[in-house]
This record gives structure tokens, sequence and C-alpha cells, in this order.
């Protein structure tokens, strides 16, 4: 199975990259001797192989105008391409292909992306991971780096991924502030997991997601939910094949009104159920949502649910 998202919380389209390729001058070749055929006279450079990348990241989304590279404000995409084109001796522009596209402000614990490199220079995996964490800002960091088959695509390939929402019921702190969404009055833990669960399974998401007529198709699987808490900060965990445009932020900015006991799970199923946005709550905020991971092998999420709040990353 192969997700086929449209979305800020995962997404569309290929990350295109705005500029040129720079002019690479090439020496021009000797002649052929008469009745050769030309393509036999390949340089060295042309006929490598190019090597395919499978990087996992984990960033801070609060600066940063979301994944894909646009006009208005910088990226996580932005400042990715931009370090492997000074990586790679500002030969190309390498173009990378997310798993996901998260919102303005959304922040990643394992965002994947994959991309294609250039004969030459040629750089292992292990020295691309540390290479890339010297020149990325603090903000983003490449977690894992792996050389993968040709032809594979950080989107296409996956299976399955997961998000986490943080929801802070305690007092404010400097640290959860910036990772979480503040809602002290959440009580109702118990009525908002029965209201969680309605969820589960293959619907039509049209009433928790945004610009629904650029979609074509509304329906999606989710495979689980949780709730797990950690003190006062209460995580819903959600894992589904796919997931549409800000469709993780609608549904909780809806369940937060069974959680604080203004409406009940069924009152939450018929939202769900209606199939129209102008029935949905509040989106919650961005800085509380998590993307935790992306799976590229069957049941690989049997043990994914968290151990400890997100932004305790290991």
């Amino acid at each position: 199975m192969t997700l086929q998202d449209g979305t800020a919380e995962n997404a569309g389209t290929d990350n295109a990259v705005s500029g040129e390729a720079p002019d690479v001058s090439v020496a021009a070749p000797v002649s052929a001797p008469e009745n050769e055929p030309e393509s036999e006279l390949v340089s060295p450079a042309e006929s490598a192989p190019r090597t395919t990348f499978k990087m996992e990241l984990s960033f801070d989304g609060t600066a940063y105008h979301g994944w894909q590279r646009q006009p208005n404000g910088i990226t996580v995409q932005e400042v990715i391409e931009e370090k492997l084109y000074r990586l790679f001796g500002e030969r190309e522009h390498i173009r990378i292909q997310g798993s996901s596209r998260t919102d303005a402000g959304v922040h990643a614990l394992g965002m994947v992306c994959s991309f294609s490199a250039p004969p030459s220079p040629y750089i292992p995996d292990w020295k691309l991971k540390k290479a890339m964490n010297r020149l990325l800002p603090d903000d983003i960091r490449v977690r894992t780096a792996e050389v993968v088959k040709d032809g594979f695509n950080a989107r296409f390939d996956a299976l399955a991924k997961s998000y986490v929402y943080v929801v802070n019921t305690g007092d404010i702190n400097p640290f959860s502030g910036r990772y979480s969404w503040h809602m002290e009055d959440m009580t109702e833990i118990g009525a908002l997991r029965e209201a969680l669960k309605h969820v589960e399974g293959r619907h039509d998401f049209s009433t928790f997601t945004v610009e629904r007529g650029k979609i074509d198709d509304p329906v999606r699987t989710i495979l689980r939910t949780e709730i797990v808490t950690f003190g006062p900060l209460v995580c819903m965990y959600f894992l589904g094949t796919g997931f549409l445009y800000k469709m993780v932020r609608s549904m909780v900015g809806a369940l937060m009104f069974v959680g604080r006991g203004r409406m009940t799970p069924d009152e939450f199923r018929g939202i769900l159920l209606a199939c129209d946005r102008a029935k949905c709550k509040d989106t919650a905020p961005a800085r509380g949502l998590f993307l935790k991971r992306v799976f590229y092998e069957p049941d690989a999420w049997l043990d994914d649910l968290p151990s400890r709040p997100p932004f305790w990353i290991a």
C-alpha cells in the first residue's frame, strides 16, 4: 500500500527547486573512429551511476514556514537542499522528496526524505550524516542516512506514518509552552479516549480538512489511535496510511470540546460522519503537533507508541 497524501500534515506534489542548474562546461569529445557508434564514447563521469540516499530528519518547526520550499518564507526543505548543494561541490541543485509536507510551525521527529546524488564527489552514507549535521542549523538534524535502491521515493514508498499531538493540562513553563497546546480544563480523558476511537478505520475525513476542493479523494485509513499521558502532558497518537491537509490539527480542535466536557463522543462522531467542514470546530495550533515516524516495512509500527513526550527525543 502506498500513501496518496496531499496535505500540509503530509502532502502533495514533487518538491520543485527554483532556479536552473548551473551551466557546466564539457570539453569537446574526440571524434569517433569511422563506423564506430558514438554511444560508446561516454565519459566516466557520465556513465557512473548516481546514488540514491534516504535520510531521516528531526526538526523544530518553530522558525520555519513548513517543509516545502515556497517564496514567502524559509522552509526546512530549502535549508537542506542548500546544504546538499554545498556538500556536493555546488555542481547541481539536488532536489529532495519529503515523506510529508508539514505545515508552518509543525515539528518532526522522523521526517524522511530521499534524493539522487551525483556520482562525483562520492560521499558515503556515514560521512553524509556527519557532514550535513556540521552544516545544518541546530534546529534541523540528520538522524540517519543510508544508501537505498534506485527509484526509492520517500513519499510514494511509505506504508504508514504516525503523529503525536501534545496538550498540556498543567502549568505553562518556558519549555512546554513551545511544544504543546495549553488546555488546563481538559479533564475528561475517558471521554476523549472514547471519541478518539471513532476516527479509526476508513472514513471520509472531509470535515477535518482545509481546501477540500483541491483534494480528489478525502477518504483515509486510520490504523490506530491512543492517548498516552506523562503527568500533565496528554499525548494523542494517530497512526494512518495517509492524512489530509491539516487533518490531525482539525481533529484535535474538535476533540478538545470532548476533553473539556462540552461535547459527547457520539456528537464528535456525528461531526466526522457529516463530511462537512462547516461542522468542524477549532483547528489546534501547530506547535503541539509532531510527525513521529514514517514506515516502509509492514507492521514496523507495532511498537510505535510514545514512551516519553515527543520533545524529549532520545
